[in-house]
């Protein structure tokens, strides 16, 4: 059972079918937002991804959105042929759920409260929404493509090997991850820097180890602890 647990809940489409409700939650709640005219300010990394996708001549809103669910078809069309089945286990989800609660105690136990979120407000539903899209969109973007990026740059500019690019990519994009809060009206300083370039490496490993959809929960996870405990 563990063994299949292990490899399936890595996969990506388990990583997809968890992601799915955080993905609606902040979509829906940036909507709601919108439309109740009520001030709200949206995470920093999905507001980059928007920008890219209108840098490529399309709606970044829309776009943006569209993309995740072709994503989501694509990998429940190839589920076919990596499981065999359909069949989608509550138990593997619901472990899935305990397993990234456990990381972010971890991360709660080492950042001291530090928000991992960009783009904080003084809204406190504005500010849930923005952990959950925290979660998600920054995941996506230093885990997820970055990881993939730089390690695949490293090999073929430096002729590391896959071993060498990788701790290289997780620290290069941890520094990034980290820098990355520090966009707008947060000051800098060295621990709070420090402890966001660990919590990076420690998100990459889980992310590495445990795959895309754990990751992004255990982000989410600990920046709500924070929210409300410091609330």
């Amino acid at each position: 059972m563990f063994s299949e647990y292990f490899f399936k809940s890595k996969s990506l489409f388990y990583s997809l079918l968890v992601t799915l409700p955080l993905f609606i939650i902040y979509e829906i709640g940036i909507f709601f937002l919108f439309q109740a005219d009520i001030a709200f300010s949206k995470n920093g990394a999905d507001v980059l991804i928007e920008e890219f996708i209108k840098m490529l001549g399309l709606n970044g809103y829309y776009a943006a959105s569209s993309i995740f669910i072709i994503v989501l078809f694509f990998v429940l069309f190839s589920q076919r042929k990596n499981f065999k089945t359909f069949d989608i286990s509550i138990k593997y989800i619901s472990i899935m759920i305990i397993e990234s609660l456990l990381y972010a105690g971890v991360l709660l136990l080492v950042l001291q409260n530090i928000y991992l979120i960009q783009g904080l407000t003084t809204n406190v539903i504005n500010n849930i929404i923005l952990s959950i899209g925290a979660g998600l969109y920054e995941e996506l973007i230093f885990r997820f493509l970055l990881l993939f990026i730089l390690t695949k740059s490293f090999s073929f500019i430096f002729k590391t090997n896959e071993s060498s690019s990788l701790i290289l990519s997780i620290i290069f994009s941890s520094i990034l991850f980290s820098s990355f809060h520090y966009i707008g009206i947060e000051s800098f300083t060295p621990l709070s820097f420090t402890l966001r370039f660990i919590a990076g490496v420690y998100l990459s490993l889980i992310y590495i180890k445990r795959g895309f959809g754990i990751v992004a929960l255990t982000h989410a996870f600990y920046d709500l602890f924070v929210i409300f405990q410091l609330t």
